[in-house]
């Protein structure tokens, strides 16, 4: 296992709704922007294996203190983004991003669990060998009844 390496991070997800629109005999699908989230924090950088991983702190403001979050990106379009931390457990969940490939996780909630299905567009890589750059991910998940979102992710690392 290479050296861990301290990075700033600056994280963004765009969460929207879907709507079709008719446009003559067929429809137009049309985002509209539910959420925005934009978080800036530090964290560490490091490859085992043919993995790049990289692992930071949640912010007390989102609701996640005292949670750990690890991306592990595997080649060019595999994304596994894990979160624990919790002592109860809240937040924590296992997602796979891959390309064309529908995922089925958990997310836990103080109440129990939720199952989610993750379906994954598009996955970008524009990291550069010591690992800045940018990594975004476009998918939909889908919690019935409760959420049917497109996502669009993009996480920036920087040198500290």
């Amino acid at each position: 296992m290479a050296e861990k390496k301290s990075i700033n991070l600056v994280i963004s997800n765009n969460q929207y709704s879907e709507k079709l629109i008719p446009t003559g005999q067929t429809y137009k699908r049309v985002l509209i922007l539910e959420d925005n989230i934009e978080v800036t924090t530090e964290g560490f950088l490091y490859n085992k294996g043919k993995s790049m991983y990289i692992t930071y702190d949640e912010v007390a403001d989102g609701g996640l203190e005292n949670t750990k979050t690890i991306v592990k990106l595997e080649g060019e379009d595999k994304l596994q983004i894990r979160r624990y931390g919790k002592d109860d457990g809240a937040g924590m969940m296992d997602m796979r991003l891959e390309e064309g490939v529908l995922n089925i996780t958990r997310y836990v909630i103080p109440t129990g669990n939720l199952e989610m299905e993750i379906y994954t567009n598009k996955i970008e890589n524009s990291l550069d060998e010591d690992g800045f750059g940018k990594i975004s991910a476009d998918y939909k998940i889908k919690m019935e009844p409760y959420v049917n979102l497109r996502n669009k992710l993009e996480i920036e690392v920087k040198p500290c």
